[in-house]
């Protein structure tokens, strides 16, 4: 039986719901208690902001894309490397030398961030806790 005919054949067929349909949603309109001024000025700052950032947002593409391209190529390349057994060996000797000198940089950097990070969550929960108790 073809698709077209098995539509067909169930078109013919009288279809009767044994379902009841849901109300219909109703929409609200909830109005900010926000001035539009305030609204304004705020997109106005951003626009701003974002007007003075624009450059150095710029910049930071530039620098990036050189060694974006540089990281792509050594993906690329060990990659095709990983073909051969010899390179195998010698990738598990350099991945075990560099897991050696990098845990010890990987840890102090945990130990050197971590306290600001938890800080930064620290301020952020306060401050909404603070926002949400003055609105």
């Amino acid at each position: 039986m073809t698709a077209l005919r098995k539509i067909l054949t169930e078109q013919e067929t009288e279809f009767t719901p044994n379902f009841t349909r849901a109300p219909a949603a109703k929409l609200y309109v909830v109005k900010s208690n926000a001035p539009a001024e305030a609204e304004a000025a705020d997109g106005t700052l951003k626009n701003i902001a974002l007007f003075l950032a624009s450059p150095f947002i710029g910049l930071a593409y530039i620098v990036a894309l050189p060694l974006v391209g540089f990281g792509f190529l050594a993906v690329l390349a060990v990659r095709a490397a990983a073909k051969y057994e010899a390179v195998k060996t010698v990738a598990r000797t350099v991945r075990n030398v560099a897991m050696v000198i990098g845990v010890p940089v990987l840890g102090l950097a945990y130990v050197v961030l971590f306290p600001f990070i938890g800080l930064g969550a620290l301020v952020y929960v306060a401050g909404r806790a603070v926002v949400a108790r003055v609105a």
